[in-house]
């Protein structure tokens, strides 16, 4: 296993596992205070990101740190990126569409891509779909992050999107570690 690797399995492991993992208002304020948007929206995004990282067992830091990946600093919930692919990746989680839907109605949810800009939708659809991740890879939260972003495939060109994407993850990470923790 590289070093970096290892490393940034070690940190994700530490934050997963921290008291402060599912800690108080003090620590969320933290860890969000460089999100930018209206009071409103900021409340919303706390109280979401607070509900999904209790009811699926992920260090908030960890989520922040997606968020910040995927859709930057902005509270604009009504994000959404148009991939390569032909795929759709909406909200703060820019959690794919077409990717996760079907899937998720296959389970019985009722939900379609506008519930996918809904604050709270998105963020319990962004935990269920990590909390898989990381289910699927127990000893390797690591590779849990990197497929949420790219879910499929072992390809090189699949394990580079991973790679590209982790380095950007673990730089906002480290930032929120050094700041809040």
């Amino acid at each position: 296993m590289p070093n970096a690797y290892r490393l940034a399995t070690i940190i994700l492991l530490l934050l997963a596992l921290s008291p402060l993992a599912h800690a108080d208002q003090a620590y969320l304020a933290c860890l969000t205070d460089e999100l930018k948007g209206s009071e409103a929206a900021y409340d919303e995004y706390v109280s979401a990101l607070n509900e999904t990282t209790t009811l699926f067992d992920i260090a908030p830091a960890i989520m922040v740190a997606i968020k910040l990946t995927e859709s930057g600093r902005s509270l604009n919930a009504n994000v959404t990126n148009h991939n390569n692919n032909g795929t759709i990746d909406r909200g703060y989680y820019q959690v794919n569409a077409d990717v996760w839907l079907p899937v998720m109605r296959d389970l019985g949810l009722q939900v379609s891509g506008e519930d996918m800009h809904d604050v709270r939708s998105n963020s319990l659809m962004a935990g269920w779909v990590l909390r898989r991740q990381l289910n699927r890879f127990p000893d390797s939260p690591y590779k849990g992050v990197g497929h949420y972003h790219r879910g499929g495939g072992t390809s090189d060109h699949a394990n580079a999107i991973r790679s590209r994407y982790m380095s950007k993850f673990m730089a906002h990470l480290r930032r929120l570690a050094a700041r809040c923790h």
